[in-house]
Formats: C-alpha cells, structure tokens, sequence
C-alpha cells in the first residue's frame, strides 16, 4: 500500500479545482476526489482544514414560505377495525391487537 504525499499548493490547487467545478455545475467535491483518486475523506478533511465549504446554493433562501414543522401523525384513538375470518367477525380497536391478530392468522393458516 502506498501513500501520496500533497504539498500545501497542491492540497489548495485540487480545492480550487474542486469549487471551480462546482460553480460550472459539472460536478461535486466528492466527484472530484473520485476522479483525481483522492480518498473522499482525506479530502473532506483538506477542504474543513483550509475553509472550503460544499455550498450547493450560495444564494440565501426565499423566506416566502412559512417553515410549518415536522408533519405529526394523527391517532384516531376510537377507531375500530372489524376483521371478518371464516364467518367470525373480530374486532380490533388498536394496531397492536391488529397486528397480534393478523400472525394468528397467519399461523393457523399455515397448520
């Protein structure tokens, strides 16, 4: 296994290549390390040492919208299922039950 050794200049040479291709949108910085065969994480750790970001948008974002938060599921606490199996009809009121009832099931079908 061999190590290549970068100088300074050369570490700042390849970032500036690096931001350059990403500003004409050809490519990434993780694209660049794939093809000059720079480990993707020694690079990453060059571009934080010397400052370099991976900004995708440099422009600040439109604050037209309103950020409305993490989507939060809605539990219907009275809902009950009615299972209808060879003519019995069971009724569940939670997905545990649910769930227990339909590996039941499952296993008595398999007998």
């Amino acid at each position: 296994m061999s190590y290549t050794m970068f100088t300074e200049k050369e570490k700042l040479a390849h970032l500036e290549k690096a931001k350059a291709n990403m500003k004409r949108g050809t490519g990434s910085f993780r694209s660049y390390a794939m093809d000059s065969g720079i480990p993707r994480s020694t690079f990453y750790k060059w571009a934080h040492a010397y400052g370099y970001c991976e900004d995708t948008q440099e422009n600040e974002p439109d604050k037209g919208l309103v950020s409305l938060g993490k989507p939060v599921p809605f539990v219907n606490k009275e809902l009950t299922f009615v299972v209808d199996y060879y003519g019995s009809r069971i009724e569940v009121n939670s997905e545990k039950n649910l769930v227990a009832l339909l590996k039941g099931i499952r296993i008595a079908g398999s007998i």
